[in-house]
């Protein structure tokens, strides 16, 4: 095996087996993350995380959009 954990030219049946293994492992592990990061429910609770740590940004901006729909009726 190289530094890499790569086999070699020189290597064995076995070892290139082992490396094969090995990435198989590796791809199903970042599948199974993948599949969790992109689940709906992660989705959304990433979402609503992102607009409570947000919430009173939004008031703020809620308020003034009132306001300013309040202003420009009464022109």
């Amino acid at each position: 095996m190289t530094g890499t954990d790569r086999p070699g030219p020189g290597a064995s049946a076995r070892e290139i087996e082992a490396d094969i293994e090995r990435t198989r492992e590796q791809l199903a592990d970042t599948i199974d993350e993948l599949g969790d990061r992109l689940a709906p429910a992660h989705v959304a609770g990433r979402a609503k995380d992102g607009l409570v740590g947000r919430w009173p940004q939004l008031a703020v901006l809620g308020v003034t959009a009132v306001a300013i729909a309040v202003a420009w009726r009464r022109l």
